[in-house]
């Protein structure tokens, strides 16, 4: 009887912890396919990602910037999808490599209610996160995304 209990728990918990994200790192590396947003009846997912600069020292000083970075990427992710949006892009290409790209955030109003949910951290010192906001408050803000796009 105790087995049963157990084994039918733990289908409650697969069940109940399949509606998340599935991780976007595969083998240290980026996987081949993955979602970057999703909308289940309780919260809005997101998924940003942060490079390592080569030019840090340490690892540390690698995962500590990527990591940040990879939270920015999720916070203009999550105002894209809740407010559309308007882009305007300088990036400049030297032999065929980005030399440049700046991303500047704050967060207010409702994203200041995003929470980091998961870390990743890829074999190079790139960094995957997944955050999330309740439905119920976006609702309550006044926002309610359908369905992603």
């Amino acid at each position: 009887m105790k087995k049963l209990l157990v084994l039918f728990a733990c289908c409650i918990l697969t069940v109940a912890c399949g509606k998340t994200m599935k991780s976007a790192v595969k083998e240290g590396k980026i996987a081949p396919t993955f979602n970057d947003t999703l909308l289940d009846s309780d919260y809005l997912w997101i998924r940003g990602f942060g490079a390592a600069n080569p030019n840090h020292q340490t690892d540390s000083q690698r995962r500590i910037l990527s990591r940040e970075a990879a939270i920015a990427h999720a916070y203009q992710r999550a105002t894209e999808v809740l407010y559309g949006a308007n882009l305007e892009s300088h990036v400049q290409i030297v032999d065929a490599v980005s030399a440049g790209s700046t991303i500047d955030t704050s967060a207010n109003g409702i994203l200041k209610r995003m929470e980091l949910v998961e870390t990743e951290y890829l074999d190079d010192g790139g960094c995957a996160v997944i955050m999330r906001i309740s439905r119920d408050y976006l609702q309550q803000a006044g926002l309610d995304p359908k369905e992603i796009k």
